[in-house]
């Protein structure tokens, strides 16, 4: 990093003097890294990209994102969930892949009121006003309730009768505020169905999301796809050793340093069956760009059809051809950030005699026409897969090109909940039983991707400590806004500090060759 720069980056306002002071004294060390082998013509390098969901907390991936940016790092593919769709969808939108984009999404972040996305009825943005900005919320309520409960059960006790009548009259006191509750609870059951069970209809998130990708001059998926899917050789970027036979070369010769560094772990009949069709493999020998593709992936869930959407990639599904050419991409985050009763979920109708739609529903679903679904109904990605890494792993992988970096979202009630608990803890009262069953099925998809998979938590991932904050508080001030950004590029210039290339891609092809029964799995436990 020239001086000219860092400078200019120290002088920027956002930036916390941690930030500041970390970067000071991590600058020069990151600046001579290597992070991928694929480079476009000024030198920047390119990654793979996961983004967490979080809600309110994506001002820390943005922060994140400014972190790797300025140290040259592009992306190829990006993916994410909720909060993580946001960006991922901003960062697909915005300017041309060579360009750096975290200072407009940050301040696109930044300028957004997020409680203006509440738009519900009034009293359900007052209410969770309320309840965000008082920790003692329910406590009040509470002794409030038992307060004026025990005042008007006693209250027939205390008031004088002259007649048996009037002492029945007053022992119905206490019903008439219990009536007035049903009726009240009743009311707002009655709007909670009318409104699809959401509290906020979610058209006004949708509709800013809309306009900002108009501004960047993406009016329709179509446009979108057309200007950041690019394959190959159109993608314009260079392999670091030279585009020719290099990279051919420098895979072959990484296989052969693992074999060497593994001989009694290596089975040798697959290894050689493995080596030789590599050596074969003439799709590589003159393309180190071949099957390289830069994509954008949004996911949500559809809990009709009871599956995990990764969008645009199974769009066809609920769109016809046509109708992506003429709907905006921000449909496909408003699908990704439907939480669960606080926005309705997202319904789209579906047209089954469109060819695009029957020829998606037998190819993802195995469908025929007859029994494709009616209508798709979205809600929250993270319901089932908060954090999509999964997304872009490959099994059948040659030799890495670049790596896959993600980023998660924790806060400090989570990271204390990571310690786990006692029995008595989790088995306290019938809600933390439940919370910790919905927890477990929630988080189950991500987890059992990364369990049996531990190179990316090694390797890939890092999280952010969001601190004490809220990801519902959608009355997030800039001051808190800013602190998130300032957790999220400090994290990223931990991460580059530490990452280590060429060790990543010796250990990616070790996972790729337990994959494959290469390796002996009962011989490299750990790997994977």
């Amino acid at each position: 990093m020239k001086p000219e720069i860092l400078q200019k980056i120290l002088d920027e306002n956002v930036l916390s003097q941690e930030s500041k002071e970390k970067l000071k004294a991590l600058h020069e060390n990151i600046s001579n890294r290597e992070f991928s082998d694929l480079l476009d013509a000024e030198g920047n390098q390119y990654i793979e990209f996961v983004q967490e969901g979080g809600g309110v907390w994506g001002s820390a991936l943005v922060g994140y994102l400014y972190g790797l940016e300025i140290f040259g790092i592009r992306f190829l593919k990006v993916a994410g969930t909720s909060a993580g769709a946001i960006n991922t969808m901003l960062i697909a939108a915005c300017k041309t892949k060579e360009e750096a984009k975290s200072e407009i999404i940050k301040e696109i972040l930044f300028n957004w009121n997020f409680a203006d996305f509440m738009d519900g009825k009034s009293y359900v943005k007052s209410t969770i006003h309320a309840m965000l900005n008082n920790k003692n919320f329910f406590k009040i309520n509470l002794i409030i309730a038992i307060i004026l409960t025990i005042g008007l059960v006693t209250l027939p006790f205390i008031l004088s009768s002259e007649t048996t009548s009037e002492a029945k009259l007053y022992f119905l006191i206490p019903l008439v505020p219990l009536i007035i509750i049903l009726l009240i609870l009743k009311k707002l059951y009655h709007n909670f169905t009318k409104s699809n069970s959401g509290l906020n209809p979610g058209n006004v998130f949708e509709e800013t999301m809309k306009k900002v990708l108009d501004d960047f001059g993406i009016k329709t998926v179509a446009e979108l796809n057309k200007k950041f899917i690019q394959k190959d050789h159109k993608l314009n970027l260079n392999y670091r050793y030279g585009n020719g036979m290099e990279f051919y070369t420098n895979a072959l010769n990484g296989i052969e340093e693992i074999k060497m560094n593994n001989l009694e772990h290596i089975d040798e009949t697959r290894y050689r069956i493995y080596f030789e069709s590599a050596e074969n493999n003439d799709y590589y020998k003159n393309n180190p760009f071949y099957q390289l593709k830069s994509e954008y992936i949004v996911v949500t869930t559809d809990i009709n059809a009871k599956i995990k959407v990764e969008l645009p990639t199974m769009a066809n599904l609920y769109w016809s051809e046509e109708e992506l050419k003429h709907i905006s991409p921000a449909e496909f985050v408003r699908a990704s950030m439907s939480v669960p009763f606080f926005f309705e979920p997202m319904q789209k109708l579906i047209n089954k005699d469109d060819d695009s739609v029957k020829y998606a529903w037998k190819f993802w679903m195995n469908t025929t026409k007859e029994n494709i679904f009616p209508v798709g109904i979205f809600i929250d990605g993270g319901s089932i897969s908060n954090f999509p890494i999964d997304v872009f792993h490959m099994n059948d992988i040659f030799y890495p090109r670049l790596p896959l970096f993600g980023v998660q979202l924790t806060s400090e009630s989570d990271i204390l909940k990571e310690k786990g608990k006692t029995s008595e803890q989790i088995m306290r009262t019938p809600l933390s039983y439940t919370g910790n069953i919905i927890d477990t099925l929630r988080g189950f998809n991500d987890k059992s991707f990364l369990t049996k998979n531990s190179f990316y938590n090694l390797y890939s991932i890092k999280t952010v400590n969001c601190g004490t904050s809220n990801w519902l508080n959608f009355f997030m001030k800039r001051e808190e806004k800013e602190q998130l950004f300032n957790a999220g590029f400090v994290a990223a210039l931990d991460f580059l500090n530490q990452f280590d290339w060429t060790k990543y891609k010796y250990e990616r092809m070790m996972v790729a060759m337990k994959e494959k029964k290469i390796l002996k799995e009962e011989d490299t436990p750990t790997v994977g």
